[in-house]
């Protein structure tokens, strides 16, 4: 009778998981990309970002108002420029990488499995700091707060997609920290001591 080893029986459990994981990551790709490619098609998103982030403003208080003023509205249309690519290439990104996941993962070199793993991390710590952004330039109130209006949405999506976005990119983090502990022999440094097999 053959013993299957835990960590094997693990995987084929856990592969269902990390395939729904993708399959999120895979729908969050695809809310950026299509918010990128409407302010593209719509146009006039960048020459119109400072006009409406003044409008928004008014009624802000406190270093961000600052920031906006001194920095965001007056170079507008660079800005507006910046969250168009920002967009088109997060959703880009994060729908690639979690399809080559998902179908070419066993195929992929040690180095492609690392650019995958650190193109997601990389990926969720741009998208965390563009909806933060996009929540305080909005003037919304803390996330985490029953909502003022009974109708209204009790966590608004610019303050969902971060905490979806700090799982999926902790999870890719995760496995490119277990990958490279794990680096195949071949790349690895030799050890300058024998090393006794028990």
């Amino acid at each position: 009778m053959q013993v299957r080893k835990p960590e094997v029986v693990f995987e084929a459990t856990a592969r269902p998981l990390l395939v729904g994981l993708l399959a999120v990551q895979i729908f969050l790709g695809y809310e950026w990309l299509m918010s990128g490619l409407a302010k593209v098609l719509a146009g006039g998103f960048s020459s119109g970002l400072a006009s409406s982030l003044s409008d928004q403003s008014k009624d802000l208080s406190g270093p961000y108002k600052s920031f906006l003023d001194g920095v965001v509205i007056p170079n507008g249309q660079l800005f507006g420029y910046l969250v168009m690519l920002g967009e088109v290439a997060l959703g880009v990104v994060l729908i690639v990488t979690a399809l080559l996941w998902m179908t070419r993962w066993s195929e992929l070199s040690f180095g492609g499995r690392q650019l995958i793993l650190g193109l997601i991390v990389l990926a969720g710590g741009v998208a965390i700091f563009m909806n933060v952004n996009f929540h305080l330039a909005a003037g919304a109130n803390h996330p985490w707060l029953i909502a003022a209006d009974p109708n209204g949405e009790g966590v608004d999506l610019d303050s969902l997609m971060p905490v979806i976005q700090v799982i999926l990119s902790g999870v890719a983090f995760a496995f490119l920290r277990q990958l490279r502990s794990a680096r195949p022999a071949s790349a690895q440094r030799p050890s300058p001591l024998p090393v006794s097999q028990p």
